[in-house]
C-alpha cells in the first residue's frame, strides 16, 4: 500500500483515533514519523535454543502457557508462576509482583520470554524469572513472536504493546510504503560519501536482515542528521557573513603599542597570533563572529582589551558583557587602572547601581566620543542605548543565552562580536553548537602561571590540610574554601558555606576569614571581594560565585568542599582561580563520603590539568544538552547519531554540508531542491531567500 508522507496515521485503516491517539503519545502522528521511528533495541530470535536447553543466564524462549498460579506472599506482594512447555520440555516462569498479569497469561497462549536462568537457591529447582515477555494467538504464532527473525523492539506506551507496533511497522515501512520516499541525494552523491539509499535505510533499522547491512543504514540516518544541521549552520554563516555596514577599522592603532608597552609582561605568541586574526576580522567591512577559546589563564583578557581598544582608536565604542556583577566589577577596575593613564573613558553599568549613579552613568555613555562599557545584564535593558558601538566583546559567552548575545549585538548598527569562553568546549560541540563562528585558540598558557596541584583529600585528612594552610598564609598566601550551598540544608547533609564560614573563623582565629554567596547584595559582595584582592581577608569561604573570572594572584589554595556535588567544568573553573601569581598552588577535593574518593569525575580532575579532555570525559559523562544547558546547547534532537561515537561522522558531514552551501548558497540549484526541501522540514527556522 503507497501512502503519502505526510497521511496522518489515525487516518489509516486498521488504526483509527484510539491507537492514532496512543501513537501520538510517541510523537508518531504521520506517516514519516514512523519512518524515522526506529527500534531503541533488536532482540535476535534466529536460533532460540529449546526448552530442555537453556543455560544459566539470560535466555530467551517460546512454548505455549500450560497452568498459571498467582501466588501472594505474606507481605502482600504477588508472584505470578506459570508452567511454559515446547516439544522438548517443560519449565518454570515467574513474575514478581504484576498481578495485573494473571488476565492476559491464560492456558493454551503462546509466549516468548526473556529472562534469567537460575536455579532458585531455596527450591533448587530451575526457573525463569522473566524481565520481558510476548503473547501471541492466531494461525502462524511463531511468525507472530518473530521466531526465526531479529526483532525490532520499540518504544511504547501504556496500551500500546510491542507486538502492536511491530506489526505495525510491517504495514508502514513495506517496500510499497517506502515507495513514497524520494531520496534527496542523487547516485553519484551515495557513490562518493558510501551511503545507502534512504529507502533500504529505513527498511534495514527497522527489519535488519544482517549486521553488516544494519551498520550501513544506521551511518545513512547518522550521515543526514549531521548533514541537515551543518547544512543549517553553513547558510547562518553565509547570512552573517553577507549582512554590510560592519564598519571597518583601522588596525592597529596609536593605543594599541601604548597598552603593550604599558603592560609589565609581553604577550605569549598564542595571544598575539589571536590579537592578530582578530585585527584581521576588524578590518573587514563585515561582521566579526569569533569565538575565543582557552583555558583558564591563559589571558585571553589582554586580547579581549586590545579587540576593543580598536574601537577606541577608530573613534567609536566598544563594550564588555560579563555574567556577574563580580567579574564586571574586577574588569571596569582593570580597565580603568590599565587605561586610565592613555586617556580611554571606561563605564561601568550593572544592575546593583543605585538610581542617581546609573542615571549618570547613562548620560555619559549616550555622550559622544569613543569609549569602553562594561556591564552585566544590565547592557541588555530595552532603554539602554549604546552609539557607535563597533566592538562587542561577550567574556563567559556560556553563561548567556543565544537571545541575549543578540540583544546585546542589536545595540549597535552590526558591531563586530568576539565570544569568548575558558570553559573548554570538545571538538564535536565545537562543530556543532559553534559550527557557525569563526574560531581561535589560545593553547598557551603565559609564563609564571603555575599549575595547581591536585588532590583528593578525605575528611579524616583535613586536620593536616588546614595545617598546610595555616603554614602558606603565615607565609603571605590567601586561601578559597568553597562549598556548595549557602545554607544548611534539612534535605542534604552536606556543611553549608555559612556553617562553613563560623568553623574556619574558630579554627583560625589569627587569620581574617571573609564569606562569600550570591544571596548577598550586590554592595556587600564588591567588599567582601575588595577586600580578598587587597589582601585584607587571609582566608575567602565562597560559594561558586567565584567560579568565573576572578584574579587573585596571591591566592594558592583552592579547599572544595563536598567536590562531587560540583560539575566537571565547576571543578576545573575553580582550580584555576589559584596559581595566577608565580606561587606554588594547591587544589584539594574534599568529597562528602568515603566512596567519593572513587567518584569518576574527582578522579579525571586529579589526573588532568587538560580542561579540554576533562571537557571530552564531561561530554561523554553527561552528554550535550546538561553540558551546555537548555539554552545553550542549540542541538536538534538527533534521530540516531551521537556526538561522541560518531565524531568522525560529524566531520564528513560538515565537510559536504559545507562545500553544497560554498557552491549553492541557497540551494537554488535544481540537484539541491530534495536537500532544500528536507532542511526546511526538519528546521523551520532556515528561511527560504527572497
Amino acid at each position: 500500500m503507497l501512502l503519502a508522507p505526510s497521511t496522518e496515521l489515525q487516518f489509516i485503516k486498521g488504526i483509527g483515533p484510539h491507537l492514532g491517539g496512543l501513537l501520538a503519545k510517541l510523537g508518531l502522528h504521520r506517516v514519516s514519523d514512523f519512518w524515522f521511528f526506529f527500534p531503541r533495541r533488536y532482540d535476535d530470535r534466529r536460533a532460540l535454543p529449546s526448552l530442555n536447553r537453556l543455560q544459566a543466564g539470560p535466555q530467551s524462549a517460546v512454548g505455549i502457557i500450560q497452568a498459571v498460579q498467582d501466588t501472594p506472599t505474606k507481605t502482600g506482594r504477588s508472584i505470578i508462576r506459570a508452567r511454559i512447555s515446547d516439544e522438548t520440555g517443560t519449565i518454570e516462569a515467574i513474575w514478581f509482583n504484576q498481578p495485573f498479569l494473571k488476565k492476559s497469561l491464560k492456558p493454551g497462549v503462546w509466549i516468548w520470554v526473556h529472562g534469567k536462568w537460575e536455579r532458585n537457591s531455596f527450591t533448587q529447582r530451575w526457573e525463569l524469572a522473566v524481565a520481558e515477555h510476548e503473547l501471541a494467538t492466531g494461525p502462524d504464532v511463531r511468525a507472530q513472536l518473530g521466531v526465526g527473525s531479529v526483532v525490532p523492539i520499540y518504544p511504547s506506551t501504556p496500551g500500546l504493546s510491542v507486538f502492536r507496533l511491530r506489526h505495525l511497522a510491517t504495514q508502514l515501512v513495506s517496500p510499497e510504503s517506502l515507495g513514497a520516499i524520494h531520496d534527496p541525494f542523487g547516485p553519484d552523491w551515495l557513490s562518493s560519501f558510501s551511503l545507502m539509499g534512504i529507502q533500504d535505510a529505513i527498511r534495514h533499522l527497522h527489519f535488519p536482515q544482517d549486521r553488516e547491512r544494519y551498520k550501513q543504514a544506521k551511518h545513512r540516518i547518522i550521515f543526514d542528521d549531521f548533514f541537515y544541521f551543518q547544512l543549517s549552520l553553513a547558510q547562518n554563516r553565509v547570512d552573517w557573513k553577507k549582512i554590510p555596514k560592519a564598519p571597518p577599522l583601522r588596525v592597529p592603532g596609536p593605543l594599541h603599542a601604548a597598552y603593550l608597552a604599558a603592560l609589565p609582561y609581553t604577550l605569549t605568541q598564542a595571544q598575539q597570533d589571536a590579537v592578530t586574526t582578530i585585527y584581521q576580522d576588524l578590518a573587514k567591512p563585515t561582521r566579526m563572529n569569533r569565538l575565543l577559546q582557552g583555558d583558564v589563564g591563559c589571558g585571553k583578557t589582554d586580547v579581549c582589551i586590545l579587540a576593543v581598544l580598536a574601537a577606541v582608536d577608530n573613534g567609536l565604542t566598544g563594550a564588555i558583557m560579563a555574567p556577574t556583577e563580580i567579574l564586571a566589577q574586577q574588569h571596569y577596575n582593570r580597565l580603568t587602572r590599565q587605561l586610565g593613564g592613555l586617556g580611554v573613558q571606561v563605564e561601568l553599568l550593572k544592575g546593583s547601581l543605585t538610581a542617581k549613579t546609573r542615571r549618570l552613568a547613562m548620560e555619559r555613555i549616550l555622550a559622544p566620543g569613543p569609549k569602553i562599557i562594561v556591564g552585566t545584564h544590565a547592557l541588555l535593558e530595552s532603554d539602554v542605548v549604546i552609539p557607535d558601538l563597533a566592538v562587542v566583546v561577550i567574556d563567559e559567552q556560556h553563561r548567556f543565552g543565544v537571545d541575549q548575545r543578540h540583544r546585546l549585538q542589536e545595540k549597535g548598527m552590526f558591531p563586530h562580536c568576539l565570544l569568548m569562553t575558558a570553559t573548554p568546549i570538545p571538538r564535536s560541540l565545537m562543530l556543532t553548537c559553534f559550527g557557525d563562528l569563526d574560531k581561535t585558540l589560545i593553547s598557551e598558557l603565559p609564563p609564571g602561571r603555575i599549575l595547581a596541584q591536585t588532590q583528593l583529600v578525605a575528611g579524616s585528612e583535613l586536620a593536616d590540610i588546614y595545617r598546610f594552610c595555616r603554614s602558606e598564609i603565615s607565609a603571605g598566601r590567601q586561601a578559597y574554601v568553597v562549598y556548595p550551598l549557602v545554607e544548611e540544608s534539612a534535605k542534604l547533609d552536606l556543611k553549608s558555606a555559612e556553617e562553613g564560614f563560623e568553623l574556619l573563623k574558630g579554627l583560625f582565629p589569627e587569620f581574617r576569614v571573609g564569606l562569600l554567596h550570591g544571596k548577598m547584595k550586590a554592595a556587600q559582595k564588591a567588599e567582601v571581594m575588595a577586600a580578598f584582592v587587597a589582601g585584607d581577608l587571609h582566608i575567602l569561604v565562597s560559594t561558586t560565585v567565584i567560579e568565573v573570572g576572578v584574579d587573585v594572584p596571591n591566592a594558592s589554595i583552592m579547599l572544595i568542599q563536598h567536590a562531587e556535588r560540583f560539575g566537571l567544568a565547576q571543578l576545573h573553573q575553580l582550580r584555576g582561580r589559584i596559581g595566577r601569581g608565580g606561587h606554588a598552588a594547591y587544589c584539594y577535593l574534599v568529597p562528602s563520603t568515603r566512596g567519593g574518593q572513587y567518584n569518576p569525575r574527582l578522579r579525571a580532575m586529579v589526573s588532568t590539568q587538560d580542561g579540554f579532555k576533562l571537557a571530552e570525559y564531561d561530554l561523554a559523562l553527561r552528554g550535550p544538552g546538561d553540558l551546555l544547558g537548555k539554552r545553550q546547547a542549540g542541538l536538534p534532537l538527533f534521530r540516531l547519531a551521537d556526538l561522541i561515537r560518531d565524531e568522525a561522522v560529524l566531520k564528513q558531514a560538515r565537510q559536504a554540508a559545507f562545500k553544497v552551501v560554498e557552491l549553492d548558497p541557497h540551494l537554488q540549484h535544481p540537484a539541491h531542491q530534495r536537500i532544500l526541501a528536507e532542511l526546511l522540514s526538519r528546521y523551520s527556522r532556515v528561511a527560504q531567500p527572497n
